[in-house]
């Protein structure tokens, strides 16, 4: 399933990036389809942390998102990692008492708070007091109405001159006083499109239902995620990019899971049921990529292979992760905290991850000297190798 992100730089006086704003889009057609403002905000959100990843859309720049209403005043944005987000507030409705007291929770959790598409009267006046950054659109507010509320406030906060269509415009809006810049005349959104590993609902709900119990069991959430390859690799993306960073390393799917707490992995969950994913895209190849990783962890065990067991079964489900995903491995390996030796088996270099996976490759493709002059044929083998079977035909895949 293809997943769109489309992105507009801002810049600053300047002319350097200072962040991106995330928009929604539902194809490569470069313009919003239309769709409810809660569940435009939460694909976005999905697509962004779970299927593209943050760094790679922004390369570490602030990352502008437009919440609605709804979802800014649940516990969605405390989801997001505060250092390089701003949460913008969309001003199509009258702000209410619970929209300024979300505000004033996430600028007490430390988040930046953008005001979107801001009109200046006295509704909006417990916001201003709140805001980092207000957006204003160029074209559609007078340029006494925008010097005069710059002159006010530009001590307090920071003023986006968004819509800027050409150079006289943006030498305007210069001179006003504004120090952010947005609009055609420096860049049109660009579509960021990216392939998504789909998950099956039905464990999306067994994990909300064990969630839900009175004490979860990690140990129960943690076999639900290890038996789909769509859920273990967003799990991984969304360690990496959220609660934990590049330089740490994952063992194992409960590893990863023991960083996010329930609540927190309870909201993740029920955000991705907000999306559709009943098409279920490449299932033979996420079949044999389940085998592959369950093989060769009984094997490893088997075998008295070094390493942990959980290695073997991370390289044996990613194995064709690229291919789903339509892109290189050396990229697709950016966003995963996997150990070394899995990255390394992955990328074809030799240790024993990627010894155990060539024999099954060869297997698989039928050349059974090969197979044979890596690890002995016996019939434990093929007992595991059922076992194996059986495991994945479990999964109703």
């Amino acid at each position: 399933m293809d997943a769109f992100i489309a992105r507009q730089p801002i810049f600053d006086k300047n002319m350097k990036i200072y962040g991106y704003e995330l928009l929604y889009r539902q194809s490569g057609d470069n313009f919003f389809t239309g769709i409810d403002d809660d569940q435009a905000t939460a694909e976005l959100i999905y697509n962004a942390f779970l299927v593209m990843g943050l760094q790679d859309l922004t390369d570490g720049a602030n990352a502008f998102i437009n919440f609605s209403k709804e979802l800014i005043n649940s516990d969605v944005p405390f989801l997001l990692p505060k250092e390089n987000i701003v949460v913008e507030v969309l001003e199509r409705e009258k702000v209410t008492s619970a929209t300024i007291d979300a505000c004033k929770r996430i600028k007490a959790m430390g988040y930046s708070l953008a005001l979107d598409d801001f009109v200046f009267n006295q509704n909006n006046f417990p916001l201003i007091d709140m805001a980092d950054i207000i957006k204003i659109e160029f074209s559609a507010v007078s340029r006494h109405e925008q010097y005069n509320l710059i002159r006010r406030y530009r001590t307090k906060v920071k003023f986006l001159a968004e819509k800027i269509e050409n150079r006289e415009e943006y030498q305007q809006a210069s001179g006003m006083g504004y120090e952010l810049f947005q609009g055609y005349f420096f860049s049109k959104p660009s579509i960021v499109k990216s392939k998504e590993v789909v998950t099956l609902n039905a464990n999306l709900f067994s994990i909300l239902e064990e969630l839900s119990s009175p004490e979860p069991s990690y140990a129960v959430i943690a076999n639900i995620f290890e038996r789909d390859l769509g859920l273990s690799y967003k799990l991984l993306k969304l360690a990496n990019s959220v609660y934990i960073g590049a330089r740490n390393r994952i063992k194992s799917i409960p590893h990863a899971l023991s960083y996010i707490g329930i609540n927190e992995m309870y909201q993740w969950i029920s955000l991705m049921m907000l999306k559709d994913m009943q098409d279920v895209e490449n299932a033979e190849l996420v079949k044999q990529s389940l085998i592959r990783g369950k093989l060769m962890e009984l094997l490893a065990y088997e075998l008295h292979l070094k390493g942990e067991k959980s290695e073997f079964y991370f390289t044996g489900i990613f194995s064709s992760i690229d291919v789903l995903l339509s892109s290189q491995m050396e990229q697709v390996l950016k966003g995963l905290p996997l150990s070394i030796n899995v990255k390394n088996a992955l990328l074809g270099i030799d240790n024993e991850q990627r010894k155990l996976l060539n024999f099954i490759m060869n297997l698989e493709n039928a050349h059974w000297e090969k197979a044979a002059a890596q690890y002995p044929m016996t019939n434990k083998f093929m007992e595991l190798y059922l076992e194996a079977l059986k495991w994945a035909k479990k999964l109703n895949h």
